[in-house]
């Protein structure tokens, strides 16, 4: 597995990164990943769009290695370099919801914010499980049975991927695969996306940006703006505003694996080194 080693002057200079769904306390949490796009990103600002520690999980099960914590300790230190940091708290560590409107050191915890992008644009930044008729009171329940199902479908994921790298074969996510294939799931996902856009269209925004479904995407709804940042449990992605102004999905993974070239902002001839999963 290749990965890149951290240099202050290769960094990818972005005005704003959009990070969710780190779900770290699980075993599913892809923290090498992310820790090495993290020591590669040089942002003025980061918006945490929810699910980053997974409280659900660390109830029923301790899962939280070293490289968990330096995930914190490397966000943490974006804010003490005084990049601003925004942590939007989502189902899975909604507890940090009762800190609303308060700070933790130099991270302010927020339960949702207006994005102003460099064009002008007003986008609503929130989790998203909101708008997720699962986690509705009624139907609360189900979103945990779902939570169940999904770690089961991780762990055969995982036991394939392994299998995968035994063989000398790439990345390959299963659950991603599974996802995208199953209707009912496609047609869940749709409805979570124009709940979205008929509540930011209602308040005059002109777009959304959201987590919470793990599927990132950069679309237009009903004449607005639709943006998820992914996850980093199976894709591995974030949402960035360049210096430009120009909004994108990076996915780390397919760098991390070759499938895709390192942003124009890093030479080609970056060292690597190579790291454990």
């Amino acid at each position: 597995m290749t990965f890149h080693s951290p240099s202050k002057s290769h960094s990818i200079k972005v005005k704003t990164v959009f990070l969710s769904d780190l779900h770290l306390g699980t075993r599913f949490a892809k923290v090498d990943y992310l820790l090495d796009f993290l020591y590669n990103i040089d942002p003025e600002q980061i918006i945490l769009v929810g699910d980053i520690i997974d409280i659900w999980s660390l109830k029923t099960g301790w899962h939280w290695k070293q490289s968990h914590t330096n995930v914190i300790r490397r966000l943490l230190s974006f804010a003490k370099q005084g990049k601003r940091v925004i942590y939007i708290p989502g189902n899975h560590d909604e507890t940090f919801r009762e800190y609303v409107n308060l700070s933790f050191g130099e991270v302010q915890i927020k339960e949702r914010i207006e994005y102003r992008t460099m064009d002008g644009k007003r986008l609503m930044v929130v989790h998203g499980d909101q708008y997720d008729v699962f986690m509705r009171s009624s139907y609360r329940w189900l979103a945990h049975v779902g939570d169940k199902l999904f770690h089961g479908v991780q762990n055969l994921s995982r036991l394939y991927q392994r299998f995968r790298q035994f063989l000398g074969l790439k990345y390959w996510s299963l659950a991603g695969y599974l996802k995208d294939r199953t209707k009912s799931v496609v047609k869940v996902i749709g409805r979570f996306e124009e709940a979205l856009i008929t509540a930011a269209k209602r308040e005059g925004y002109d777009g959304v940006i959201c987590g919470h479904i793990h599927h990132a995407e950069i679309r237009e709804i009903d004449g607005l703006q639709y943006y998820n940042t992914g996850d980093w449990v199976d894709s591995c992605t974030a949402l960035v505003e360049r210096q430009d102004g120009r909004l994108e999905v990076i996915r780390w993974i397919d760098i991390i694996e070759g499938r895709s070239q390192m942003p124009q902002a890093i030479p080609e001839t970056l060292a690597k080194t190579k790291a454990p999963l």
